[in-house]
């Protein structure tokens, strides 16, 4: 049975973050770049449970399913990626997939929280045909309790993080539009930027590196830059370029046949795959940050995370609306709006 809830206490002074799906923590290291302070995360899985307690021990962490989950306290921002696996286009993305409904609990805590702003986020699967109802869904039942929503879009890489993943950002305001940040790193950073100074380093957690068979260490070591091994399905990254996204699955072998673990591309100089840690600095996690768990456990924190640099990038935007509308949201014409908006809703 999942512990009890204690009401969130803070000394900060940010605006209070209840933090769902929070998984490896990527959308709230993210938040606190920008001053936010998260109160209270929920997931499921407990090693990501271990990570957030090891890293942030003042932060209340409920383990256990979100639908045994009753907030308690005022937030003012819920944040959150509700699991993708069933929107994925990595996968077999099963439309039926149970948990591609778990917008729903997201919604549950919404509802009853009724924060200030939302962030929602998810893989750029659920902008396609088989899955956008459930994304047109979230915005309705959003607009009904005076929610104005704006969704986009972005790439990691246009924020300066050396990866490029798409991933769907939902912002929400009570009563007002929140706005999301433009493109702000014209030069992307590169992979040889941001882990060659890890090639003999040891002093670092999660840097483990994976001892391959001798013939996979072969034929890795004949590829080029960019160059794939068809029989695992995997490419060389490119020195010079962001990497290609790190995933959190598993890959697959040579008959076809997935394999369990964490399987993220090949390293551009080395016939090995990626640590844990270059992933993560591929994701833009600081190597103080630190995984738990088995090294599966802590690949699949890392290839399921949000870029802490993206989630900051997002995070600086909203909280300059927050304030931009602090005052706004308890006038009378901040109420108006609100009015306009459920009235514009009930007739669309």
């Amino acid at each position: 049975m999942p512990k009890r809830q204690r009401p969130p206490v803070s000394d900060c002074d940010g605006p209070s973050v209840l933090s769902l799906f929070t998984g490896g923590g990527g959308l709230d290291l993210g938040f606190e770049m920008a001053g936010f302070r998260t109160l209270t995360c929920v997931d499921n899985d407990p090693e990501s449970c271990k990570t957030l307690r090891h890293n942030r021990p003042q932060w209340e962490v409920f383990e256990g399913d979100i639908r045994d989950f009753r907030p308690k306290g005022k937030y003012d921002i819920v944040i959150g990626g509700p699991p993708c696996q069933g929107f994925s286009t990595a996968g077999k993305g099963n439309p039926d997939d149970p948990r591609n409904f778990l917008w729903r609990e997201y919604f549950r805590v919404v509802a009853k929280v009724r924060p200030r702003a939302i962030l929602l986020e998810n893989v750029a699967g659920m902008l396609l045909k088989k899955n956008v109802h459930h994304l047109d869904r979230f915005l309705e039942k959003l607009g009904g309790l005076g929610y104005c929503p704006k969704a986009e879009l972005l790439d990691a890489a246009d924020f300066g993080v050396p990866q490029h993943r798409k991933r769907l950002i939902v912002v929400a305001g009570r009563g007002w539009t929140p706005a999301l940040p433009d493109p702000a790193t014209p030069i992307p950073l590169t992979v040889a930027q941001a882990i060659s100074d890890l090639v003999d380093r040891v002093d670092v957690p999660n840097h483990q590196p994976n001892r391959h068979a001798p013939k996979v260490v072969r034929r890795w070591s004949r590829l080029k830059e960019g160059q794939s091994d068809p029989s695992y399905g995997r490419a060389r990254l490119r020195s010079d370029r962001p990497s290609t996204t790190i995933r959190a699955g598993g890959g697959y072998g040579p008959r076809g046949d997935h394999l369990a673990g964490f399987h993220p591309p090949i390293h551009y100089a080395l016939p090995r795959q990626l640590t844990v840690r270059e992933s993560a600095r591929v994701q833009s996690f600081p190597d103080s940050w630190v995984f738990c768990g088995s090294k599966t456990a802590q690949g699949r924190q890392v290839g399921n995370a949000v870029p802490p640099i993206l989630a900051g990038a997002v995070a600086a935007k909203l909280r300059s609306c927050l304030e931009e509308n602090s005052d706004t949201r308890r006038s009378v014409s901040a109420k108006k709006k609100t009015k306009r908006y459920l009235r514009s809703c009930a007739s669309a």
